[in-house]
């Protein structure tokens, strides 16, 4: 006698079967969608590094072609110069800066650069963070020595340069390994966590001076090391003085 087929039964047991198909596919899926998410993560910090390095490039040309056209490097911008350099005195390079080492940020309108800017009318890399510019404030003479173009030109011709008040970028804060302590200028980008840094590589370039909510350091030196994008993601280019002295001998600026 054969056994009579349960339908509902065989209902239910193909039933269970498709939820069970369906919840490894949802985790499948995922699975695939996590990394994908990551994926993408990844790629736009890419683009944006990317941009945040010919935003630099383009900065750095913008000041030697300042210094061909002034004979002299620009003050940074302040936190309500609105761009423009805040220079005290043209004529010796003081600049209106709030800390003892001349550290604001990019003149971005000084400079004639264009992208995106804050409120303060500050030049902001890809992460909507102001770049920040140092410039050394070295004395010559009764001038300063990278924002006056007699301080400039007293500079040269006492050449060879030391690294009296000029600025240091190392590899590993305090500053050792030291990459070169003869920059008359550097600019920086703190990166994606400019907001929640906490590497004594990344303290070191951002400082702990606030002004006008803004972070600033109060010494001479710097770090650029590797790329980590927990512990260090800061972008840093300074200015080579046989760069800068070359262009403004170029431009007739100089000896």
């Amino acid at each position: 006698m054969k056994t009579p087929i349960n339908h509902r039964e065989l209902d239910l047991r193909h039933r269970g079967f498709s939820l069970i198909e369906m919840a490894v596919v949802l985790m499948i899926l995922g699975f695939l969608l996590s990394g994908l998410l990551v994926s993408l993560s990844q790629s736009t910090e890419n683009t944006r590094r990317t941009d945040a390095n010919a935003q630099l490039k383009r900065i750095e040309e913008a000041l030697l072609g300042f210094a061909q056209a002034n004979g002299r490097l620009p003050c940074p911008a302040s936190h309500t110069s609105a761009g423009q350099e805040a220079i005290v005195d043209v004529a010796t390079g003081v600049c209106n800066v709030p800390t003892t080492v001349t550290h604001g940020f990019v003149p971005a309108a000084t400079l004639g650069l264009t992208g995106a800017v804050n409120a303060d009318g500050l030049l902001t890399d890809p992460w909507g963070n102001p770049y920040r510019y140092s410039v050394s404030n070295r004395i010559q003479g009764a001038n300063r020595a990278f924002t006056s173009s007699v301080g400039m030109t007293a500079l040269f011709a006492a050449a060879p340069l030391n690294n009296t008040n000029m600025l240091r970028v190392c590899r590993q804060a305090p500053c050792v390994d030291i990459i070169t302590d003869l920059a008359p200028a550097v600019v920086l980008s703190m990166g994606a966590n400019w907001s929640s840094f906490s590497s004594a590589n990344e303290v070191a370039n951002a400082g702990n001076v606030v002004v006008g909510g803004y972070r600033l350091t109060n010494t001479n030196d710097f770090v650029s090391t590797e790329y980590n994008e927990t512990t260090f993601d800061d972008l840093i280019i300074w200015i080579s003085p046989n760069i800068l002295f070359s262009r403004m001998i170029s431009a007739g600026r100089l000896p």
